[in-house]
Parts: structure tokens; C-alpha cells; sequence
């Protein structure tokens, strides 16, 4: 997503558009937003559908065929209400929407202004009725380190900025989305997996939309701001720097990737987590390359990876019916030691899918995770019937 005042993107998701630009990947371009028809992909020389040449032809050919009224049919039936067999008929476009509206319409968030300010994510319960019920319990709460502590982490960008020149492809072209990277571990195509690309699209969007929100609260200034030899090497954002969306993005798609793989049964994703640890590295050297670009201090890298992952089981939450448990994690910034760099394993168990209990010293950790059973079962019809649909993209298929 481009910044609000010309910089460089952070984190976008754009319908996945910039796979067009990934060489080997260029197939994924036409699935940009799925491109408003692609010049209506299979219709041949048909050009866009805005085109004026075309809504002329259109109107021609009706005055020539259409000849006198006709009566209706009576037996034209009323379509299904919240029936997810319409979802089948709907574009990815329109689908998306609606995921959308799923996901943030089941959070809200508040805000408390200290010496250093706080952000709470919140998680929004709703019980059937007209109007339904509603209540609150807590998701994610983040509060951000010290000015003291960023200082502290500069030391980081200058011996970051000695990798540059050697990660200077990868860093422009993860630029966009994490996807085409994921792509490289395991199969992903708009071919093979649309459903999983859809699903991974829902989630990036529900990542910004949450992520954009808590650098607003916090406000944590830029390395760009701290020291004039800093000198990124790709245009600073105009949003803050905590938490980091590349990190958060990364660590959302890698670990619903992952969940997918283990729902799926097949025998090779079950082996030993290996696919998952696989996965949460290339994550994890995407939110470090922030900090190589001169973008982002390693602090935002450790608060990005833990709204990421925790925000993956939110919506696996709500995507599985058979999900039993909750998640719900704090970072406390002002607790974690500035001499320490980023590390996901802090954080996260990729053989388990399972988050740290607690990371940091024992006596005084700076982030928690609390999992606790459901006694009512989150519920999307609409997301249940994504998530089904692209855990089957990756089953083995029946020989004949």
C-alpha cells in the first residue's frame, strides 16, 4: 500500500497486483484485483468493459435483436438469504467485501495516551437478536517502547545497512506482498490455489486495516527521524514505525499458510513442521529487510510478528468450525531489552502452531499470549466456506 504522500509502499496488498511484476511470476499480474475482467480474459479481442467502442457495439447489436417486449416469466423464484452457495457466483472482487466486512466488523479498539502510548485491540462477541448482543474481550493490547529504547536500536541500523547491496532485490520486490515468496515454498498459483490466494488477500487486508490503526495510536517515529546517516534506501512511509506491517503481513500469511497445510492431512505438510518453520523464516528475513532498507527498528519487527500471528488465529478462529480455543497477546515495549534483536522463536512454535506463553525474562516478559477454550465458538458462514474451500487446494486428489 503507498503511503499516504508519495513514499514507498508498506506492506500493500492491492488485489495482489505486483505479482505481475515478479518475473517468473508475471502470470499472477491478471489476478490484480482480478484486473476488472482482464480485458475480459477469455472474450478475445473484446476490449475492457468501460470502453466506449464496446458499450457502442452493445448498444447497436440490442436495437438490432431485441424486437418487441416480452412477458415475464411468473415462475421466477426469490434467491436464497445467507446461503453461501451464492458466495460460488459472486466475484473475487465482491467476495472480498464481504470477508472483509466478517473480519473488521468483529474488532474494535481503544486507546490510552501516557509517557508512552498504549493500543488495544479488541475482539467483538455478537449474539444472535435484532438488535444482536454485543460484548467485548481483549485481543491485542500494544504499548510502545521508549524514545530511549529506540535510541538504543539504532546501533542495529547502521550494522543492517552493511547488508544492502546484497538484499537490495529482495527488499524492492517484497515491496508488495509476501505471496510470491510463500509461492516459492510451497505451490501457490491463481490456477491451482484461487481460493487460498482469496484467503491470504483477506487476510493482508484485515492486517492493515488493523495494523494502520495501532501506528496511528502510537506514533513511534521513524529511524529517518533519529539520525541523518540513516539514509534508508527505499522511501521512508509517512506511518509509524511500530508496529511493522511488513512484519505483521509476513507472519499472517505465513502462519494461515501453514494452517492450511496441517488441515489438509496431506502426509508430506505433517512432517515434522517443517514446512512451517520454512515459512516463518521467509517472514522473518522479510521483516528484517526492513531493517536492512533503514525502514524499521527491530523492535517493530518483534510487535509486527506478534499482531501477525495473533491476528492468523483470529481469523482461523472464525474460518474453522471445529476451533475450540481463543488467542489474545500483549506487548509491553517498554519492558523489552533494546540491545536485543529481533527473534521469531521468542514468539512462536512453528511443529505446535503454538505462541509463547510468555517471551522475554520470566519475572518481567514483554509480550503474553493467554489461550483459553470457547464456550461459544466464533461462527462466519462466509469464512467457513473460503477456508474450506482452500483447504481442499491443497488434499492429495483421489486416483481414479
Amino acid at each position: 500500500m503507498a503511503n499516504g504522500s508519495g513514499g514507498g509502499p508498506e506492506g500493500g496488498f492491492g488485489g495482489f497486483g505486483g505479482f505481475g511484476g515478479f518475473g517468473g511470476f508475471g502470470g499472477f499480474g491478471g489476478f490484480g484485483g482480478f484486473g476488472g475482467f482482464g480485458g475480459f480474459g477469455g472474450f478475445g479481442g473484446f476490449a475492457g468493459p468501460e470502453s466506449p467502442l464496446n458499450t457502442e457495439a452493445l448498444l447497436t447489436a440490442r436495437d438490432g435483436i431485441v424486437g418487441a417486449p416480452l412477458d415475464l416469466d411468473p415462475n421466477i423464484v426469490q434467491g436464497c438469504c445467507e446461503d453461501t452457495a451464492n458466495l460460488k457466483r459472486l466475484s473475487p472482487e465482491v467476495r472480498s467485501s464481504i470477508f472483509m466486512f466478517e473480519l473488521g466488523t468483529r474488532v474494535t479498539f481503544s486507546a490510552k495516551c501516557g509517557e508512552t502510548a498504549t493500543a488495544c485491540l479488541w475482539r467483538v462477541d455478537t449474539k444472535a437478536g435484532h438488535p444482536p448482543k454485543v460484548q467485548t474481550k481483549p485481543l491485542v493490547e500494544m504499548t510502545a517502547p521508549t524514545i530511549e529504547q529506540f535510541k538504543d536500536q539504532m546501533a542495529y541500523l547502521s550494522g543492517y545497512a552493511d547488508l544492502r547491496q546484497d538484499r537490495a532485490a529482495e527488499i524492492l520486490a517484497q515491496l508488495p506482498t509476501p505471496v510470491p515468496f510463500l509461492a516459492s515454498i510451497v505451490f501457490m498459483d491463481p490456477a491451482r490455489t484461487p481460493f487460498t490466494i482469496e484467503l491470504l488477500n483477506a487476510a493482508l487486508r484485515f492486517a492493515n486495516y488493523n495494523h494502520m490503526r495501532i501506528k496511528y495510536t502510537l506514533a513511534a517515529k521513524r529511524p529517518i527521524e533519529f539520525s541523518p546517516q540513516v539514509q534508508p534506501m527505499i522511501p521512508t512511509p509517512t506511518h509509524g514505525s511500530l508496529p511493522s506491517g511488513h512484519a505483521t503481513e509476513s507472519f499472517i500469511t505465513a502462519r494461515l499458510l501453514w494452517k492450511l497445510l496441517r488441515a489438509s492431512g496431506t502426509p508430506q505438510y505433517q512432517q515434522d513442521g517443517v514446512w512451517g518453520e520454512m515459512m516463518m523464516r521467509l517472514a522473518s528475513r522479510i521483516a528484517v529487510n526492513r531493517t536492512v532498507a533503514g525502514v524499521h527498528f527491530p523492535v517493530d519487527s518483534v510487535a509486527g510478528s506478534l499482531l501477525g500471528l495473533t491476528l492468523a488465529e483470529f481469523i482461523y478462529e472464525y474460518c474453522d468450525p471445529t476451533a475450540q480455543f481463543r488467542t489474545s497477546a500483549s506487548f509491553d515495549g517498554t519492558r523489552f531489552d533494546a540491545a536485543d534483536d529481533f527473534d521469531w522463536h521468542q514468539l512462536y512454535d512453528a511443529p505446535d502452531d503454538l505462541q509463547a506463553k510468555k517471551s522475554g525474562p520470566s519475572n518481567k516478559p514483554w509480550a503474553t499470549t493467554k489461550r483459553s477454550k470457547s464456550k461459544h465458538p466464533s461462527q462466519s458462514a462466509p469464512l467457513e466456506w473460503l477456508w474450506e474451500k482452500a483447504v481442499a487446494e491443497w488434499r492429495d486428489l483421489p486416483c481414479a
